[in-house]
């Protein structure tokens, strides 16, 4: 059961939640299964031990997806616990400046804040920024009380940075395979058989001075994680390869609207691009039909841009994996 996942649901002012929300606050803690094949399994087991602990209810089959392997529920509705809270007079705190918009928030809230506040009061003038659970815990005796109340980076939607409370998001790690080939960039690759076919081949090639694994739809949030691959290679810039699809086109731009201006960000493998279209194999999908024309041209360029959109028109798109380690031994 996902602690961290029942608090952030938790946090809805909503009693009834629906399933696009509840995927989102999961996928959002728990990237690594957003493709995960069993991705639906997974959520239904965690909804299910939830609900066994009282914590939130599921609706009658009628409410459920017609279709799915397996079905998910269309929505959950939270249990409440009804408690009778004796009321603080907060305008009796000393807030600080930073929480001058205390007047603003509900009682659940304001509790939270006065933790804070304490803290803030505490703690006045600079201190390190550390990982949000050590945070949590000095504040709140709880490790993941603030990454239940976070919505990105702020607190209470927005009004508080974690950067005043000396608090980050640790992102994920990113796997990566060295090579001795400092000052060189490094190879993103969206899928993990082609991290494993570069890598390899990259041990020889020392074209980068890494081949990191971008997990898919999980390297959207990895921007301080790719920033410390670098430093750990000596790596000068990154270049970002992943499906000639609209999501693997999308994924790295997404990464860059992302990052923060101290953050790296990553350029096109132009090179393997223009590979994959030449001589990739392409499979059919439909649904690229759909995609808009400019969205390639704004990733790898007008030009080549265009021949990904047409490719997309005709209904296809071509896998990474089309340039495979023995596709790779053979280039020079």
């Amino acid at each position: 059961m996902s602690a961290e996942f029942a608090a952030r649901l938790a946090m809805s002012p909503r009693k009834r939640v629906e399933l696009a929300q509840v995927k989102q606050l999961y996928f959002e803690l728990h990237p690594e299964t957003r493709n995960h094949p069993e991705r639906s399994a997974i959520l239904l087991q965690v909804l299910e031990e939830l609900a066994a602990a009282g914590v939130l209810a599921l609706p009658a089959r009628g409410s459920w997806e017609k279709v799915g392997q397996p079905a998910l529920p269309l929505w959950i509705a939270l249990v409440r616990e009804r408690e009778e809270v004796q009321r603080e007079d907060f305008s009796k705190v000393p807030w600080v400046p930073e929480l001058g918009f205390w007047p603003e928030l509900k009682p659940p809230q304001l509790v939270a804040a006065k933790a804070i506040n304490e803290f803030l009061l505490h703690r006045r003038g600079t201190f390190p920024l550390v990982p949000i659970k050590e945070r949590s815990l000095e504040i709140f005796g709880d490790e993941k009380r603030l990454d239940a109340m976070r919505s990105g980076n702020s607190l209470f939607s927005g009004r508080l940075s974690l950067d005043t409370l000396g608090a980050f998001v640790v992102p994920l790690p990113l796997p990566y395979r060295i090579a001795t080939a400092p000052g060189k960039p490094v190879l993103v690759v969206e899928n993990h058989n082609s991290y494993w076919s570069f890598g390899e081949w990259n041990q020889q090639a020392q074209r980068y001075s890494a081949v990191v694994y971008g997990a898919g739809e999980a390297f959207r949030s990895t921007g301080a994680a790719l920033g410390q691959v670098l430093r750990e290679v000596n790596g000068v810039g990154a270049l970002y390869l992943g499906d000639l699809d609209p999501k693997g086109i999308g994924i790295p731009m997404d990464f860059n609207r992302a990052a923060a201006a101290h953050e790296p960000k990553v350029a096109p493998a132009l090179e393997w691009y223009e590979w994959l279209l030449a001589n990739g194999r392409a499979r059919e999908r439909p649904e690229c039909q759909g995609a808009a024309i400019d969205v390639a041209g704004a990733w790898v360029g007008a030009e080549l841009g265009s021949s990904i959109a047409a490719l997309w028109q005709t209904g296809r798109w071509i896998p990474q994996e089309a340039l495979g380690l023995e596709q790779l031994q053979l280039i020079r």
